[in-house]
Order: structure tokens, then sequence, then C-alpha cells
């Protein structure tokens, strides 16, 4: 190729195209340019990485914790389960409440899907856990992470449930209170939620001595918060137990007390009935029942009532039941005498402007026969003797007014209004048992005293060491004469309490019948009736050292008598009559029932 001349090679402007190159692009960096671009990078590079280092040192050292908690929060659940409380026994060590192994079922219909609304599956959980399929369905539509299906269920159950193969279908293991004696003393004892928690009756009273440590059962979950693998163990791991609870009461007594009131509320078509034993001397209840009461191991028995005890809560007019009492106290500080002649003014007496009546006529009586015979007139006699400072004194002194001591759940102290808001008539209806209040936990212990020789006993529902405590309300000696007299009352063809007597025994006691007042407070009630009988039982004869006093309440009864001599009577008959013959085979050292007993016929046990 012919080589074309320099000089052709040049443009216009005089450069060559090599010299028009070098001018085109600048020259390059100087050392100095480059140094301080070089730094600048390893600064901005040496920031980032201080800025990633100061992060992982906050999430990996300083914030460890929080994560860690918040991750196990993700894939860890937990749970609260009843714990195991511990044991409720008789005073014979008999068991009257324990905690057993069980199971609660739980779903998380979230995790479920579209299996919440499969129909073998809503109808497999329905069958296995006895409940029905619109329940188990309306459950698991609920928009939730996590709810029980069913809480302390057998443990068989769990088989089944294992057998279904679902992740978001489980069981955790937890106690549940199983009453070997079922409705034996159930309000007494009271019942647990399912939180293991008391709430009622001694189970509420005694919960921290009861109640262990709160138990919670964890279990580790996968992404879609299905559970995987139990921390705890689900079959086999051993909660922690509280203290046991001995009592008081007999559980032999206790089922005859139970069989013979529901007996005679069903004789007296009555809404409800009362009873509790005691221990003239100790204070302690030997049997405490009311009639209907609930079988706490079935679910059906959840009515709030039953909840309620209402030998400590329920407040009534004594009726005639408070004479002996106030017989004790004229006694006492003589203003008569045993075999005093009073005149009853042939059943009408007209005070402060008010007519006082007897149900039955009487002229020339003594005080014994006013008590045997119960007379209002001749008790409104011996309230007028006394005066109002000195019987509300002593209706006080014999423990009217205070609650017992035994630390129930709503106990009540009654209602006895101080003596400067007594009209002039009350003196009257303070003596016969009307125009104040009391529980039958009172006036049982009050007649007790009576029984005992004239001390009024602490009650106690609870085994203890410590000494019993009582205080002197009358004397041995006045005690003494009313006893005789109560004993009339049973024994005497004129007595009002012939239908409690005993063969073999001797009984002592005195019927009651009251009105019951409106709920407004205005008046009565027309046709509502309290009839009772509270009295003692003399079983030396038997060779029973036990001197026992109960009281026996049929609460609106529906038949053609109200009265507490042919109500009341005859129930606390029957069941002292079963007691009685119980403790004399137990003083003889025979051998003892140590399980529930078969209920027996009405007055099979004879003296």
């Amino acid at each position: 190729m012919r080589q074309v001349p320099k000089r052709l090679r040049m443009n216009p402007t005089g450069m060559d195209f090599a010299q028009r190159g070098r001018v085109a692009h600048p020259g390059p960096c100087t050392s100095r340019e480059r140094r301080f671009r070089m730094a600048a990078v390893a600064v901005l590079a040496l920031f980032w990485v201080g800025v990633v280092i100061y992060r992982l040192v906050g999430l990996q050292i300083n914030d460890a914790s929080r994560w860690q908690d918040w991750a196990l929060k993700q894939h860890e659940s937990e749970i609260q389960v009843a714990s195991e409380r511990g044991a409720i026994t008789d005073r014979n060590n008999r068991l009257l409440a324990i905690s057993v192994p069980a199971i609660s079922v739980y779903a998380r219909p979230r995790a479920l899907a579209e299996r919440r609304t499969d129909k073998e599956l809503i109808k497999s959980l329905a069958t296995i856990l006895d409940l029905p399929e619109k329940s188990i369905r309306t459950q698991l539509a609920q928009d939730k992470p996590f709810l029980w299906l069913a809480r302390q269920v057998p443990r068989e159950m769990g088989e089944e449930i294992d057998a279904l193969k679902l992740a978001s279908v489980g069981y955790v293991l937890e106690s549940r209170r199983y009453y070997p004696y079922g409705r034996a003393a159930s309000t007494l004892i009271g019942k647990v939620g399912t939180d293991g928690i008391g709430l009622s009756g001694v189970e509420r009273s005694f919960n921290e001595q009861l109640a262990a440590d709160e138990m919670k059962s964890r279990f580790v979950r996968d992404a879609l918060g299905n559970r995987i693998q139990a921390e705890d163990g689900l079959h086999e791991f051993e909660p922690p137990q509280g203290e046991s609870l001995q009592l008081t009461i007999d559980a032999n007594i206790q089922m005859i007390m139970d069989e013979e009131l529901e007996a005679g509320r069903l004789s007296a078509k009555a809404r409800s009935a009362m009873a509790v034993m005691i221990d003239s001397e100790t204070g302690e209840i030997l049997s405490m029942s009311q009639s209907p009461q609930a079988d706490f191991n079935k679910k059906t028995d959840l009515d709030p009532r039953f909840l309620r005890n209402f030998l400590a809560e329920t407040v009534y007019e004594p009726g005639s039941t408070i004479k002996p009492m106030v017989m004790a106290a004229a006694l006492e500080l003589g203003v008569a005498k045993a075999n005093e002649v009073v005149d009853c003014e042939h059943g009408r007496l007209v005070f402060a402007r008010h007519v006082i009546n007897d149900v039955h006529p009487y002229d020339q009586i003594t005080f014994r026969d006013v008590l045997v015979r119960s007379s209002n007139i001749g008790m409104t006699k011996l309230g007028i003797r006394l005066g109002a400072q000195r019987l509300h004194s002593y209706l006080s002194s014999f423990g009217f007014g205070t609650a017992s001591g035994l630390a129930l759940p709503g106990e009540s102290r009654g209602l006895l209004r101080s003596v400067d808001k007594w009209a002039q008539v009350d003196i009257a209806t303070h003596s016969y048992g009307q125009g104040f209040a009391v529980t039958p936990l009172q006036m049982v212990r009050a007649v007790a005293s009576l029984a005992n020789g004239g001390r009024v006993p602490s009650l106690r529902v609870v085994r203890s060491d410590t000494a019993f405590e009582s205080r002197r309300v009358v004397s041995e000696r006045s005690a003494q004469l009313v006893r005789d007299m109560l004993f009339d009352v049973v024994e005497d063809k004129h007595g009002t309490g012939k239908q409690a007597k005993v063969d073999g025994i001797r009984v002592g006691g005195k019927t009651g019948t009251a009105q019951k007042p409106r709920k407004d407070g205005r008046g009565y009630d027309p046709g509502k009736y309290i009839a009772s009988f509270v009295g003692f039982a003399d079983g030396s004869a038997l060779g029973v050292r036990q001197m026992p006093t109960m009281i026996v309440i049929i609460d609106e009864p529906n038949t053609d008598t109200i009265y507490g001599g042919t109500l009341a009577a005859p129930v606390f008959k029957r069941i002292m009559q079963r007691s009685m013959a119980y403790l004399s085979m137990r003083d003889q050292s025979l051998p003892l029932v140590t399980t529930p007993p078969e209920p027996s016929k009405l007055g099979q046990v004879s003296l």
C-alpha cells in the first residue's frame, strides 16, 4: 500500500491524529489524588463494618436473652394446668376428697385450617369426648390459636385422641378432684375449679394449705404452630402436691344424715332441709348436711346454690327453740324456779298493746311445764322478770349475734339488735324466739352448752392437736335443770318432742315452729314456715362416750302440718338412732366400714 505523505495526514488544525487523541483524554491522576480516594473508600468500608459489628454485638450479646425469649415464644407454648391438691379425710382417715390424674384436650383451630369443618373429624371428637357435635363444631369454628375442647376428662380418652394423629389436637396431663363419697358433705367440703382453686366450702377456706405450687405444661411447636414435642412429658410426671387436711366429721354418720335428711325433705315436700351434729363437749362437727345437695363428681350438678353452705349462711327466727336458753338465764339469775307455778292466762295475754297467744291454752302450770309444753305466755313472763338488758346479755353470751368461728365462706352473724333499739314488746318476742335471727350453727352450739354442763364450745371442723376451747355461760346446776326439762320435752306425755324419742337411749330437745319474714322485711309471709328440732342424746347405756347435739330444720314444708314436733323430730330420731348404733359399735372396737356402704332402708337399724 502506498504511504500517504506525512503532510497529507495533517488535519486542518495542524495536528496529526495521534496528537489530537492525547489532547481529548485527561492525563493520569497524581499520586496524592490516588491516596485520597483509597483512604475515603477505606474509611467508608470501616464505618459499615463497625455498624454491622455493633448490631451483631447488640443482637448476639446485649439483647441475646430478649431474642431467645422471642424465639421460644414462637416455638414453645406454656399453659397452666391443675396441680395435685392435698387429700381431705374424715376423722378416721377415710378419703373424702382426692386428686386423681386426668387429661385436658385442646385444639388449635387456625392450624387445622380446612379440617375445622371436616364432618368426620368433628364426629370423632364428639364421640371421644362425649360432647354434642354442635359444641365441637362451634369451638373449632373460632378464629383462635388455642382453645380447650374438654378439661379434666378420663385418661383413657388420650389413646383415642392419639389415634387421630393430628398435631393440632392433643392433650396435657393434669389433676382433677374426685370425691369418693359422692354427695356426702359436698357442701361442707366444697368444689374445686378446673384451674385447681377451691371455689367453696373447706376447699376454699383452706385453699392455701390444700393447693400445690402452680403447675404449667410446656411443649414445642413447629412453624405452623403444631405441637411436636412435650418438654415435661405428657404421660409421666410428678405434679406438685398440696398438704392434706383432716376434718372432724365422721363419714359414716355423714352418710346416715344425708340419707335421712333427704327422705325427710321429700316426705315434707319442703323447699330444703338442713342438719348439723356436733360433739357437745369438744364442739367438733360430726356431720353437716343440706338437702338437696350436689355430687361434684358429676358435671351436671353445677347449680350455683350448691356452692353455698346454708347452715352457715341461713338466718331465721328460732321460734320456741330459743326457750331453753332463756329458761337457763332465768334460773341462773334466780328470777324463777323450776317448780314455781305461773299463770298462763288461759292462752291469751295482752302485753305492750300486743296480744300474745298459746297454741294450747293453759292456766296454772310450773315453769318446768312452760318449757315442756312450750308456752309463749309463760316465757313472756320470764322475759319480763329478766328485763331487756339481762335478756339481751344472756342471748349474746350464748353466742347469738356472733359468728361461730368456723371460717366457712359466707358465714352470717345472725341478727341481734342492741338493747337500746328494742321496743317494749321485744322483751316478750325475744323470750319465745321472734324479732331476731340466728343461724343453725349458733343454735346447735347454744343447746350443746346445756348438754355439756353450761359451757359454750368453740366449733371446729378441722382436726387439731390444740386444746378444746369453751367458756362458761351458766352454772352446771342451771344447765342440769334445763337439761332435765329437755328430756321431759321428749319423754313427758305433754311434751312437744315425743316423736324424737329413741328406744334404749335418752333424748332431750326442743321443738320450734317459726314464720318466715317477707323479703321486704315487713311482716311475715303467709304459709311459709320453718319447722325445727334441736336436741342431744345420752348414749351411755350403749357405751357411747360422746353426747352429740344436733339440729334438724325443714324449710317451707308443704304438708298438712307445719310443726317441728311432727316434721323435724322424726328425722332427728332416725338420724340419731342409726348414728348411736354406729357409735356404740365403734366404741366397742368392732370392725368399721372403710368404704362407702350401700344406702340402707329407712329405720333398718334398731337399738
